[in-house]
């Protein structure tokens, strides 16, 4: 079985994180400085991510702001994932739908997918029949994102935290979702692919940078370190998902591949606890980024932090 909607791209995602003023809101200017570093190395960029880019704590208006500055920006033919989950379904099917008229209002020419954590404000139960409502509201394609550990920070006593397989298998007999963004464990992550192996355009993306270097996913990565360090996060996709071309055949390139990953895996390592923070402020140390703002309600550097960046940066010739 196939869809007839768009495909999600293969290989490297950026979760972009959202650059803000010092109390002044969203710095456009920043993000566009953002998306043109990024946006020649990368298959798609995701927009207003609850992990990465802060869309937790962002205002609808903020949120929308991002969106649209965005999409003025992004090069026409670079597929984007805008991600609207919010705290309920009347206000994720809101979001949803106010973006999408901007959307049909400016013609944005390049792949547009939505991407949601759906168990983040709703539960296994009923879930197919919640989605069936959502399509019949959306021209656009859906990527579903499984990370339980967002669900643990805000529903702690929910029995269940991640898509129950038998849902998902429900879920794609609607053509319109069209991938899958995963966290958890391998026994979860080879239930879930064999889950949708029935269909041969579904793609399974690794929300997991430490996984997919060690494991990798047949299709990608979603890789917050990209906002960084773009350049070696495509070379050790392109590695990882294509084990088999003829450059692995010398030791040197192994050898080359092999410390960049681990690069790449010390400073996942950094980041995994407060990704935004974080990762702004590395962006700044290394010139990309005129700030390191963040947004209310995000977690503010601990002084080990700050440490532990400083060191890195030193150790990496960020600075």
């Amino acid at each position: 079985m196939e869809s007839n909607f768009q495909t999600p791209p293969k290989g490297l995602i950026c979760p972009l994180i959202t650059p803000f003023k010092k109390g002044s809101g969203l710095d456009i200017s920043a993000l566009e400085t953002l998306i043109r570093h990024v946006g020649p190395h990368v298959s798609g960029v995701l927009l207003g991510d609850l992990m990465y880019g802060e869309g937790e704590v962002l205002t609808k208006k903020t949120r929308l702001d991002l969106f649209s500055g965005a999409l003025e920006t992004i090069p026409g033919d670079l597929p984007v994932f805008i991600a609207v989950t919010c705290q309920s379904r009347e206000e994720t099917t809101e979001i949803l739908e106010q973006t999408e008229a901007f959307l049909r209002r400016t013609a944005y020419p390049g792949p547009i997918f939505w991407l949601d954590d759906p168990i983040y404000y709703h539960s296994n139960r009923g879930l197919p029949q919640w989605y069936q409502s959502i399509l019949l509201k959306t021209g656009f394609p859906i990527v579903l994102a499984n990370r339980p550990e967002l669900i643990h920070e805000r529903k702690q006593f929910v029995k269940h935290k991640n898509i129950r397989t038998h849902v998902l298998k429900r879920l794609i007999d609607l053509n319109q979702i069209v991938g899958l963004a995963f966290r958890g464990s391998l026994k979860r992550s080879i239930n879930y692919r064999k889950a949708v192996a029935g269909r041969r355009d579904f793609r399974f993306y690794d929300a997991d940078e430490r996984s997919f270097i060690r494991q990798p996913s047949a299709h990608g990565v979603l890789a917050g370190g990209a906002n960084l360090f773009t350049r070696a996060w495509r070379s050790v996709t392109d590695a990882c998902l294509n084990i088999y071309d003829v450059e692995f055949q010398y030791r040197d390139y192994r050898h080359q591949m092999l410390e960049t990953a681990g690069m790449l895996e010390t400073c996942r390592a950094l980041y995994v606890h407060n990704p935004p923070a974080i990762l702004k402020r590395m962006l700044h140390i290394a010139g990309i980024l005129p700030d390191d703002e963040v947004a209310p309600g995000t977690p503010a550097l601990t002084t080990e932090e700050h440490r532990g960046i400083e060191d890195f940066c030193l150790k990496y010739d960020l600075a």
